[in-house]
């Protein structure tokens, strides 16, 4: 069979040639508020066998990071960020969209559930917010979320690339 017919039958009807193999497609399990599994499988307290994927251009907070509530008592928002994500796929297919890898072997991808980009979805509901540093994409929909005060935003934190430092609430 000459392939060089179906490269140019799948350019002709707008199909890629090849599959991108950067794309994950399947079930996610959740790491955290920016981080997913993508085909693995829980396994004591763990994903495991799959894809990993970090979502592109947010940084939400991480697992054991606490944020302060307005009454005084502690939240695990890191928590919090990770259970709004998991109630978001719920089980559903999950589509990562990514072209590079970062530290650690991850995915650097937007992911979608249907037709809902979840990265954008944890920064508009305060889960997560814009990871400047990389890419302004989700800048207005992190000020959004602070001018409705969704999420985080309705919390005392420390940003989560401060936390990674070190820097934790009243210090």
């Amino acid at each position: 069979m000459d392939y060089r017919i179906i490269i140019l039958a799948a350019v002709l009807l707008g199909l890629p040639a090849s599959p991108v193999m950067a794309d994950a497609i399947g079930p996610a399990c959740i790491i955290d508020g920016d981080t997913v599994m993508v085909n693995g499988k829980r396994r004591s307290m763990k994903c495991v066998g799959g894809t990993l994927v970090r979502l592109a251009g947010i940084d939400a907070p991480e697992l054991k990071q606490n944020c302060g509530h307005s009454s005084g008592r502690e939240v695990l928002c890191g928590r919090a960020a990770a259970s709004f994500l998991l109630k978001r796929i719920n089980g559903r297919t999950t589509t990562c969209r990514g072209n590079s890898k970062v530290r650690g072997g991850y995915l650097l991808a937007t992911c979608f559930v249907g037709s809902v980009n979840l990265n954008a979805l944890m920064v508009r509901e305060g889960w997560a917010l814009a990871k400047r540093s990389h890419s302004e994409t989700y800048a207005d929909d992190e000020g959004d979320a602070k001018k409705a005060r969704k999420g985080l935003w309705q919390l005392k934190f420390v940003p989560p690339w401060e936390w990674r430092k070190g820097r934790r609430r009243g210090k």
